[in-house]
């Protein structure tokens, strides 16, 4: 392993550590799954990575025969399974909470077939570069499949407000195609065309330049979510103080969050104000009713919801931010 090498390895893995820990910070402020699924995704990930230091050490300090080399790569091969479920299930999960998919043989029937196909291509001479090619094309075949259920999820949907939340994600989910194709392209390249002096060098081929700028790519998407939903300041949700940008993100959820509960327009408006930290006399006020009746909506946004109070309502609110 080369210094440049040995320091790009190093840097991913310190994202990775650090998006995971930054992830599993909102999921205990707020218990929203997307950033549980995100963790394991990036905890995953930095063991994965860990993986091509454990193969410089072999390749320089055991000096194994050939014999040793393809008995080796078969055990590391397992630990490549255990590392790539951990990433591409938590993705795959990430991906159908992310339109409330509950079906639980599809969530799991990807998970078990990308382990099965693994462990199929081991049958394989793990020596020749079309079986390792074969081995790594899973981890490829369960990204694509996750991006294709998600595109075909967007263009079945007819619920409206589903298509516009999904929407605002489109050039990141364009990214992620970019970035998938991009590193079967390299497996293809490293794998099958190079020359084998180029790409055989015992594991040199194993490492996915694309599926760690892939990585990179997401790791900043998951630390500019966490930050926008720590900033909220969960525990002391945001109060009316002209802040533009809280406002905004009140807006862009509040017709998804009363579509799911089922709220009315009118009970919406109230639901607005009581996030922006408003009572009941100053609703009224606000909203030209009497305070009898901004109760009314208030209690009927709370049976709605299912919440005892208006802490635990804007604490739900944000969580489903």
């Amino acid at each position: 392993m080369g210094l440049a090498q040995f320091y790009s390895v190093l840097v991913v893995q310190l994202v990775s550590v650090l998006a995971a820990a930054a992830c599993l910070s909102v999921y205990l402020v707020s218990r929203r799954r997307t950033f549980l699924y995100a963790f394991w995704a990036f905890l995953f990930y930095f063991f994965d990575v860990t993986l091509v230091f454990q193969d410089s050490f072999v390749s320089l300090a055991m000096n194994l025969d050939p014999a040793g080399e393809r008995v080796y790569l078969v055990l590391r091969s397992f630990a490549s399974i255990v590392s790539g479920c951990g990433i591409f299930v938590s993705v795959w999960l990430l991906a159908c909470d992310f339109v409330g998919e509950k079906r639980k043989a599809l969530l799991f029937a990807p998970g078990v077939l990308f382990v099965a196909g693994s462990l199929a291509t081991l049958l394989l001479e793990q020596g020749e570069p079309m079986a390792r090619f074969a081995f790594y094309a899973m981890r490829a075949a369960l990204f694509v499949w996750t991006l294709a259920f998600l595109g075909a999820r967007y263009l079945s949907t007819r619920d409206e407000t589903e298509r516009t939340r999904m929407k605002r994600y489109r050039l990141f989910y364009a990214v992620l195609w970019a970035f998938g194709i991009g590193f079967i392209l390299e497996d293809v390249y490293g794998f099958l065309l190079a020359p084998q002096s180029e790409a055989f060098l015992l594991f040199s081929a194993e490492r996915n330049y694309m599926e760690e700028a892939l990585m990179l790519v997401c790791a900043a998407v998951a630390c500019t979510s966490a930050y926008r939903a720590l900033s909220l300041r969960y525990e002391h949700p945001p109060v009316r103080n002209n802040d533009k940008r809280v406002e905004s993100m009140i807006d862009g959820n509040l017709e998804i969050y009363g579509k799911k509960h089922k709220l009315s327009k009118r009970e919406q408006e109230v639901l607005r104000l009581v996030l922006t930290g408003l009572d009941n006399q100053n609703i009224a006020s606000t909203m030209g009713v009497a305070p009898s009746t901004a109760k009314v909506h208030v209690h009927n946004i709370l049976r709605k919801t299912g919440h005892a109070n208006r802490q635990d309502l804007i604490q739900d609110f944000w969580s489903t931010w």
